[in-house]
């Protein structure tokens, strides 16, 4: 098979734009081959788009991106997951839960702002409750006009040292890439240039991971410059490691990130897939 694949890719279940069915249905009119559904934090719409996939005749990856350890630069993609798991489901609804709890205070904190702001507006307009982060906060704050721009309303209220900042409660990173492992998926280190690191610190938090069971890492990632890419090829040369990749589609939530070949064009061969579920 010659058709490309993306195995990083965002819906409504968390921050994407498009329901699972809508980005199955896209991915198949862009000419893809396969695609992973890898939402933050939630398998909750995993179900639909392998459903989907099956109707109209796209191979579908089941999967999750996991947010771990102290900082938000670390994130772990589970491909091949089996969201029937019960470890694997009760932990994703307990990050659910708490994520819940984290919108609910950052709204809180907006209103002590000023801004004339609840929960539910914000659910109802962005149309997210169980999945919405900051990312739908910030928008409804510029769809309101309480902010002139999308980046501005993060800047100002929804980053670290800001009035309505709340942590995330997150796993830690043995519990995230052994939660993923439990369930029979594959531990990948997504977007290695979120780590803001050189190549001799990547290999060492890549070797603090592999001790907890990662097995993989993006080698493909549409926010690679070339450098990037062939660092990251390096890394899973040496270490033996499972080359994956995607566009980190998001819908209208990331503008100009496209199903497929991301800001440019990347392409991901299937033989990338293919030799991923040679180690499955």
């Amino acid at each position: 098979m010659n058709k490309m694949i993306d195995l990083h890719v965002h819906t409504t279940a968390s921050d994407g734009t498009y329901s699972p069915a809508e980005t199955v249905k896209l991915a198949y009119k862009s000419g893809l081959g396969a695609m992973a559904i890898t939402d933050h934090d939630t398998i909750d719409g995993v179900q639909e788009a392998v459903c989907e996939g099956k109707k109209i005749g796209l191979e579908l990856v089941p999967g999750v991106e996991i947010s771990v350890g102290n900082t938000d630069n670390i994130h772990i993609v589970g491909l091949y997951i089996n969201y029937e798991n019960q470890v694997l489901k009760d932990t994703m609804e307990r990050l659910t839960k708490e994520r819940r709890e984290r919108n609910r205070e950052i709204i809180s904190r907006l209103q002590n702002v000023g801004f004339d702001i609840t929960y539910e507006d914000v659910a109802k307009e962005m149309h997210a409750d169980r999945g919405m982060g900051r990312v739908h906060i910030a928008h409804y704050l510029k769809k309101k006009n309480f902010v002139c721009n999308y980046r501005l309303a993060f800047k100002k209220y929804l980053v670290p040292g800001t009035k309505a900042y709340v942590p995330r409660a997150k796993l830690s990173e043995q519990e995230g890439i052994e939660v993923i492992a439990k369930s029979g998926g594959i531990p990948i280190l997504a977007h290695i240039n979120y780590l803001r690191q050189n190549e001799a610190e990547i290999e060492k938090t890549v070797e603090r991971l592999m001790g907890y069971g990662l097995r993989g890492v993006e080698a493909f990632y549409s926010g690679y410059d070339l450098e990037t890419e062939r660092m990251a090829h390096r890394i899973c040369s040496k270490y033996n490691l499972i080359k994956s990749g995607g566009t980190d589609f998001h819908g209208a939530h990331r503008p100009g990130v496209y199903l497929g070949n991301g800001r440019g064009n990347m392409c991901i061969p299937y033989q990338i897939l293919s030799d991923i579920k040679k180690e499955l």
